[in-house]
């Protein structure tokens, strides 16, 4: 029976459509299709827009090399934006010190969303999303994946990436590797949190350079603080600050009041100055710990890919 497809790809994130990409420059004639359990494209790339502020939910910026490939597979590629702050702070746990921004990170006007709704431009209807793969088989030349829902789907195909989350592929991928179950039910993940302050800059003569990290043998609650007006315009309307928090572990399990009020102390014992933010947003979500089980993982996941034909992970 000739499959359905000529490539299935698993995961809409930026992985995923970059593999598409790949394809559809390879063999423009390409039948391809890419599934994803979200109703979304980008995984976590996402930028929401709200109340004048737009909040990055997943990575704030890429690396230059990270975008440009995926870029050059597009043919109306949104124009790339580098970081206009050259230098952000280190605290020290007594004060600041400057620390230049190196390698500068990349953007798009709009946000770091921009990239991942031209790839769903150019790949047009190749999408089946909000559909779950919950199954994958091979009978040595083709490909069966069969996708979760009221109906179930069996799509085939000689050629499948897999460009999904590390537990995801691992459970897709059991029947493959004896030892993968095991290894996969030993990944660990962490809450995290993106707290978001915004108001008015006259506010927040504090909010210079591209952020604040602490240095290296100190825990505090927040990892990390951007000031996202200064590095990319427009994330903030003129004369208004936006600052995203990220606070990880249990300290990310407070309500979301006592995240704000962890934000907001943090800025101020690092600033040394008061923080008024008249708008917050707390955006909470989970990130797997990279330890030993994550890698070793990872290995028997790339070692199915070398001996399945046709299987490869993005």
């Amino acid at each position: 029976m000739e499959p359905d497809l000529d490539v299935i790809v698993l995961g809409a994130g930026l992985r995923g459509l970059s593999a598409a990409l790949e394809w559809e420059a390879r063999r423009p004639d390409v039948r391809l299709l890419v599934v994803d359990a979200a109703p979304h494209v980008g995984g976590r790339v996402r930028t929401q827009r709200t109340n004048g502020f737009s909040c990055e939910l997943g990575p704030f910026a890429f690396d230059r090399a990270e975008v440009e490939p995926v870029l050059a597979r597009l043919s109306s590629p949104p124009r790339i934006l580098e970081c206009t702050a050259t230098s952000g702070w280190v605290f020290d746990g007594d004060g600041l010190r400057s620390t230049p921004v190196e390698p500068r990170p990349v953007s798009f006007a709009t946000g770091a969303e921009e990239v991942v709704q031209a790839c769903r431009r150019q790949l047009g209807n190749r999408f089946a999303l909000a559909r779950a793969a919950v199954r994958v088989r091979t009978d040595g030349a083709t490909w069966h994946v069969t996708l979760g829902g009221d109906v179930p789907t069996e799509l085939t195909a000689p050629t499948l990436v897999l460009a999904l989350p590390t537990a995801t592929a691992a459970g897709l991928l059991a029947a493959f590797d004896p030892e993968l179950p095991s290894v996969a039910a030993r990944l660990r993940s962490e809450a995290a949190a993106f707290v978001f302050l915004g108001g008015n800059t006259v506010e927040a003569p504090w909010s210079d350079g591209y952020g604040i990290v602490p240095t290296e043998g100190i825990s505090p609650p927040v990892v990390e603080a951007i000031f996202c007006q200064n590095a990319f315009p427009g994330r903030a309307l003129p004369g208004r600050f936006l600052v995203r928090c990220e606070v990880r572990g249990e300290n990310a399990t407070a309500p979301d009041d006592g995240l704000v009020r962890t934000a907001t102390d943090e800025l101020r014992r690092w600033t040394g100055g008061a923080v008024t933010a008249p708008f917050t947003k707390v955006h909470r979500f989970d990130d797997g710990v990279a330890d030993g089980a994550r890698a070793e993982c990872r290995v028997r996941l790339a070692g199915v890919a070398a001996r399945a034909p046709g299987l490869s992970i993005a």
